[in-house]
């Protein structure tokens, strides 16, 4: 009976305590530890949707604001840009194995903002484009494997508004 008492005790006091709306402030060393632990885990997720697809382009963490460069194994750079607080922002360059351009992109806060151009592994034009808040907004041209005009396409919040002479 005693037993029951005291842990009847225990659970009271331990209610009470968890009942406490205020939240606890983290010391600098335990803020530090968070942060890190809860880095190496986005990282160890962002390595791992990676794996399953390598063209996939992710910041080292969701606030990271720096210079990205992202590399084939031979050493040839695959992606360049620059990320603001986690998201793509200014222009975006990726390249083929060779080396090559395979497009030129524009971002503003994580969208697609501004002019997007394509090209093919030849390094010829494959489309270009303008972007407005993440949706195709202008006349996009596209061109064959040659470099020689195929199509244009007025575009106006991503949907084809009519295909141009």
């Amino acid at each position: 009976m005693k037993h029951l008492t005291h842990l009847s005790f225990i659970c009271t006091v331990l209610f009470l305590v968890s009942c406490n709306s205020e939240p606890k402030e983290l010391t600098e060393q335990e803020q530090r530890i968070y942060d890190s632990v809860s880095k190496a885990e986005q990282k160890r997720v962002s390595d791992s949707l990676k794996r399953g697809n390598p063209l996939l382009i992710l910041p080292p963490d969701s606030e990271y604001t720096g210079t990205y460069i992202d590399k084939y194994p031979s050493g040839i750079v695959k992606f360049k840009g620059f990320y603001r607080f986690g998201e793509r922002h200014g222009q975006w360059f990726s390249f083929y194995p060779n080396g090559l351009m395979w497009s030129e992109m524009h971002y503003d806060k994580g969208l697609r903002h501004g002019v997007n151009n394509t090209f093919y592994l030849n390094g010829k034009p494959r489309y270009t484009g303008f972007y407005k808040n993440d949706k195709r907004d202008s006349i996009w041209t596209f061109y064959d494997t040659l470099g020689n005009l195929a199509e244009k396409v007025l575009m106006k919040n991503d949907r084809e508004v009519k295909r141009l002479p």
